[in-house]
């Protein structure tokens, strides 16, 4: 959408109220546990995929099709399979997925899995990679290009608890690619006792290199800026807190990427990268939501060429009712930085759990948790 048609659809939503009266349609995608969650194009067919990971037997992909989302008639082993991610990491040409394993709460060892992908979307668990992190409580894993070299390095958050057996702290870690889906482990300082409720990636410098988002409902987050010299800078800024989830996105259109945080105080906040140090210096937005807000994704839902916030809420309660009454938030963008709030009231089984974009103009939404059964949707609002 070139620069006049979006301020023409700037224009048009001012002049009739914006997008609050949206409409979307909810698709039933399956009913199972949910601890994360992989959004990407595993076949190569222009539309993105869905994988639901979970303490399941039916860990499978869900694969587009122009009659809906079909899934694979390959199932991954049963295990102790949180978050996963996806990436090429081989240089094969297919998307390949790392997964984080649990440790018996601590009490034994979860080795971490690399799913190789095969012919006709199967695929098998490599060994000897490198990035296994026996003793830890893995939970979220992202891909990223640390060293600047073109091939997937690995940043992986764990839950930091003392191990019941020998008090070994479970660390983040960052696992540098070998040029061939092998991984040896660096040390940085986004390693160790970091937080786990979110990893994010992002450009917040603006140099072409990846930073990273660390979030830490309990402690205060971190923002990481890639030194280019192997190792990152954490920045100080205001707008560090406690944050349940994030993600760094250009918001306003300047073409900078800025920080959207839901924090533990049940508030959704935008900070503006300013383009220097400390690139977030003040909140446009800090808005506290009518119930704990869990995740959030971003995309152009209504497609008029600006970027809209999906917000997550579940109450506290949640777990013990397994039903869904709070109603989730969209913040719809029509120019820029501006956004107008939408709340969509939701009846569902299971607890609002996490969201991500899916084609970027789509939202897969999870109510599965991490001991409970709960659908999950994928939620849209046109063509």
């Amino acid at each position: 959408m070139t620069r006049l048609a979006r301020r023409l659809a700037a224009i048009a939503l001012a002049i009739c109220g914006s997008t609050a009266l949206a409409q979307y349609t909810e698709t039933l995608l399956e009913v199972s546990r949910a601890w994360g969650m992989v959004v990407a194009d595993f076949n190569g067919d222009g539309h993105d995929d869905l994988f639901i990971s979970g303490h399941d037997p039916n860990d499978r992909i869900w694969y587009w099709t122009p009659s809906g989302y079909a899934p694979s008639a390959f199932v991954f082993a049963m295990s102790d399979r949180h978050d996963c991610d996806a990436a090429d990491v081989n240089g094969d040409g297919l998307l390949d997925m790392y997964c984080a394993v649990g440790a018996l709460e601590g009490r034994g060892k979860g080795y971490n899995e690399l799913w190789l992908q095969g012919p006709m979307s199967t695929f098998h668990k490599a060994g000897n990679f490198g990035a296994y992190d026996i003793y830890g409580r893995g939970r979220i894993p992202l891909f990223f290009d640390f060293n600047h070299d073109g091939w997937p390095d690995i940043y992986l958050s764990n839950q930091a608890t003392p191990r019941v057996a020998s008090d070994q702290i479970n660390l983040n870690h960052v696992y540098l690619n070998q040029g061939d889906g092998h991984f040896v482990e660096v040390q940085t300082r986004a390693s160790g006792v970091r937080g786990h409720s979110c990893v994010v990636k992002g450009d917040v410098d603006g140099d072409g290199w990846d930073d990273l988002v660390v979030c830490n409902d309990r402690q205060p987050s971190h923002v990481y800026l890639n030194d280019r010299a192997g190792d990152f800078i954490e920045l100080a800024t205001p707008a560090i807190g406690s944050w349940r989830d994030a993600r760094l996105t250009d918001v306003d259109g300047d073409g900078r990427d800025d920080l959207v945080v839901v924090t533990s105080t049940n508030r959704l906040q935008i900070w503006h990268n300013t383009g220097t140090a400390p690139y977030f210096e003040g909140a446009t937005l800090d808005e506290l939501q009518a119930a704990p807000p869990r995740s959030l994704t971003i995309g152009d839902f209504d497609h008029n060429g600006w970027p809209d916030i999906y917000v997550v809420l579940a109450r506290a309660d949640c777990p013990n009712l397994l039903h869904d009454l709070a109603p989730d938030v969209v913040y719809w963008g029509y120019s820029a930085g501006n956004l107008e709030r939408q709340t969509l009231a939701q009846d569902d089984p299971g607890c609002g759990r996490q969201a991500m974009t899916v084609d970027g103009d789509k939202v897969l939404l999870t109510n599965g948790g991490y001991d409970y059964e709960g659908p999950s949707y994928v939620l849209s609002w046109g063509p």
